[in-house]
């Protein structure tokens, strides 16, 4: 056999030898993508006074607004009315003498109607939590010298927006 039929039989072996064995493997990439959206949300405890003499100031009892959401929040409040009031008294108890303490200032802000910061970036709990992120505060109310007798209420509505995002 000559050298040229014994160059092609081993290139014929060498091709079949690379083309006849299946292949068992291969690789590719994945790109997983998820979106978490943006869930602000508070809870707010109502809160009684008990009672409070005409003529005088009275603070609440302590109570925790929490942060329930899975952000860092801005806290705003507001009353709903300009007076607290009453189904039986003919009276009204003005929201000028009605404050909450401010994690904003460390002090007693008078609380009016309009939206008012009282706290600034309250975290979100932490991952895995099992309890939300809370904050303690009072209220202190004036009650204006012969203030009829009886039961007066208002409505304060609490805002929470994204930190740093516009107010309310």
């Amino acid at each position: 056999m000559g050298v040229i039929p014994l160059m092609v039989a081993l290139v014929f072996v060498v091709a079949i030898g690379a083309y006849s064995s299946p292949s068992y493997a291969a690789t590719a990439s994945q790109t997983v993508t998820v979106t978490v959206p943006e869930a602000i949300s508070i809870v707010v405890p109502n809160v009684n006074f008990g009672s409070i003499a005409a003529g005088s100031e009275g603070t609440s009892p302590a109570f925790t607004v929490s942060n329930t959401g899975n952000v860092k929040i801005d806290l705003y409040v507001k009353a709903d009315a300009s007076a607290f009031t009453s189904p039986t008294a003919t009276d009204t108890i003005p929201i000028t003498g009605f404050n909450i303490f401010s994690n904003v200032t460390g002090n007693y802000q008078n609380i009016t109607t309009s939206s008012l910061k009282i706290y600034d970036n309250m975290n979100k709990a932490s991952q895995g939590a099992s309890t939300p992120t809370t904050w303690t505060t009072t209220l202190r109310l004036f009650v204006p010298p012969f203030t009829e007798d009886g039961t007066y209420t208002i409505t304060n509505t609490y805002t929470a927006v994204k930190h740093n995002s516009p107010a309310p």
